[in-house]
């Protein structure tokens, strides 16, 4: 039964380890990501201000699809944990903009914007 035990403890560590090794991060990926939401964030501040809410949910749907392409990415330093809430928190707000915007409600997408900076902001400080 031991012996059983430690088996199954082994092979689980063995499996957490190779989980971690092929799960690595992916600094140009991240760099590319990030640039291209400063880019986005951009084009739909622009696009707010001129009133066109829906290229600002377009834009601010690239912006959660960019995001999501490194869900399995693990930080570079500091906690996992931390690393997926403000991962999630930031395509929360960008799905919030996207809904504000079908309501054509400015203040709430800019809001949300306002958010989105706030959360990236938190991440660099964090794992940058």
């Amino acid at each position: 039964m031991k012996k059983r035990f430690y088996l199954v403890v082994a092979v689980l560590a063995l499996l957490l380890v190779t989980t971690q090794v092929f799960a690595q991060y992916n600094r140009n990926a991240v760099v590319s990501v990030m640039r291209s939401n400063v880019r986005l964030l951009g084009e739909a501040n622009a696009a707010l201000n001129a009133g066109d809410f829906y290229t600002t949910g377009l834009k601010l749907m690239e912006l959660a699809e960019g995001m999501k392409t490194l869900e399995q990415t693990p930080p570079p330093r500091g906690s996992r944990a931390e690393w997926n809430r403000i991962y999630n928190e930031l395509i929360a707000a960008a799905f919030r903009g996207i809904g504000a915007c079908g309501e054509e409600d400015a203040q709430k997408v800019q809001a949300e914007i306002a958010n989105i900076i706030a959360l990236r902001n938190e991440g660099h400080r964090r794992f940058r």
